[in-house]
């Protein structure tokens, strides 16, 4: 695992610094040559052999995106990618296929949500809204190729670990001048450093509290209250390594141009800009460009201080891996056709997608335990007089229990299987269950009281 994980962080400190190079390339067909073959490369170090299945996964997504209707395209792609990772790359082994690499597994993740995602864009330009301020149907989205798939899928940016990006963000960086105009690497060293500091309190941190600690006879013998608060430590390490690997990811979009447009043009998580026509408009008069503020806001996976700070396990969950969010929420949350069923869909895809393992399930499908009690707590806190003890003190309570409610689920994510996990639970008499049953009945019993809205 150790030299896994140096050889992970080394192929993304290579990323992030050949951007650099990357981004003075003037001419766009070789710009869109390097970027490719630098990520197969990449893929093939990580894989060996086993690069067939991006290179298979790939292959019919793209038959399907450019032979398909684009009104059924996007079912097909999705269909077929999350079958494709789930039962053929996943349980192949079952049936005699060579288990793969877990790099492996971690490319063609990300593949299966971009190829599909690609096949879901160019649906939703059949029937883009009137005046289409996001620009759905924009000029990338048209003429999408055999190549252009191909390209997509196997750009360097992201081809380990994500963010996921748009196409059409993949083709902004292409074609249009924004990135000629934007100096990344201020932002980058910023993150650097940081990445320094949680490479240090990451190493620190998993020498003292290993997760698998918590299976062992001498774990069972200590004080339950150590027993219960060994999870916080354990799962800020596991968030640290998290840290570090999405905080290089975004580096390297960074310094690649990936992502960067003008402030103004109000770009989001994961979606680009949310006012197109500024970008279209823009990228005619480039000169105008030089007194431009710019940002990156559209590949910012992971908000560290924003997932730290906030009290909510909603807003948390937002900010972790946030573009892979923006995916979940915009194609499968928002077009799920059962609404009483769309949370219960998400999460469960959500799980399915990190893998077969029990742990995932347990984990991500037990968040709504803690959302019951955490909505009413919201409101008792919304409604309290601005700067009261009342409303500090609701807002240390909700983060104590979005703090517990990761950490607690955290720990099955690590362990995966269903026997620790299920030992580890009863090594501390489920009390993480506990607290979210017993604050629930609080916060109903004072919603009766107080006949909060």
């Amino acid at each position: 695992m150790f030299w896994a994980d140096v050889i992970y962080v080394g192929i993304l400190l290579f990323c992030v610094f050949v951007g650099h190079l990357y981004r003075k390339i003037e001419c766009i067909n070789v710009k869109q040559w390097m970027c490719t073959i630098m990520g197969f490369i990449l893929a093939t170090i990580v894989s060996g052999r086993h690069v067939i299945h991006p290179i298979i996964c790939t292959l019919i997504n793209t038959i399907i995106i450019t032979k398909l209707s684009s009104k059924k395209c996007h079912l097909a792609s999705f269909t077929f990618s999350f079958v494709y990772l789930l039962f053929i790359f996943r349980l192949g082994d079952y049936v005699g296929l060579p288990t793969s690499p877990s790099h492996t597994n971690l490319v063609l993740m990300i593949l299966t949500l971009k190829l599909s995602g690609l096949a879901f864009e160019i649906n939703s330009a059949t029937n883009p809204p009137t005046n289409d301020p996001e620009g759905l149907n924009s000029e990338a989205i048209k003429n999408v190729g055999f190549l252009d798939v191909f390209h997509y899928g196997f750009s360097y940016m992201g081809i380990l670990t994500g963010p996921y990006y748009r196409y059409r963000t993949y083709w902004d960086h292409l074609h249009r001048p924004f990135s000629k105009y934007v100096d990344p690497w201020p932002l980058t060293l910023y993150k650097l450093k940081q990445i320094a500091c949680y490479v240090v309190l990451y190493l620190v941190l998993s020498e003292l509290y290993p997760t698998r600690y918590v299976l062992t006879e001498d774990f069972a013998e200590r004080a339950f209250l150590y027993r219960y608060f060994y999870m916080y430590p354990t799962f800020l390490t596991f968030k640290l390594r998290m840290y570090i690997g999405m905080a290089l990811a975004e580096c390297a979009c960074q310094m690649a141009g990936l992502g960067a447009y003008p402030v103004e043009s109000k770009p989001a998580i994961g979606l680009g800009p949310r006012d197109y026509k500024t970008i279209e408009t823009l990228s005619t008069v480039p000169d105008k460009l030089k007194d431009k503020e710019f940002n990156f806001d559209t590949v910012y996976n992971m908000n560290v201080w924003k997932l730290e700070k906030c009290h909510s396990t909603r807003t948390a969950m937002k900010s972790w891996n946030a573009c892979i969010q923006y995916w979940m929420g915009v194609y499968v949350y928002k077009r799920f056709p059962y609404k009483s069923l769309r949370t219960l869909a998400t999460f469960t895809l959500s799980a399915a997608w990190h893998g077969w393992s029990a742990g995932y399930y347990i984990c991500i499908c037990q968040i709504p335990i803690f959302l019951l009690s955490e909505d009413i707590g919201m409101k008792f806190y919304q409604q309290s007089e601005e700067n009261s003890l009342a409303k500090k003190g609701w807002q240390l309570l909700l983060w104590y229990e979005k703090t517990t409610c990761m950490a607690y689920l955290g720990v099955p994510f690590l362990l995966l299987d269903f026997g620790e996990s299920l030992h580890y639970y009863k090594s501390v008499y489920f009390a993480g269950h506990g607290v979210a049953i017993a604050l629930y009945i609080i916060f109903r019993f004072l919603k009766a009281k107080t006949h909060i809205e």
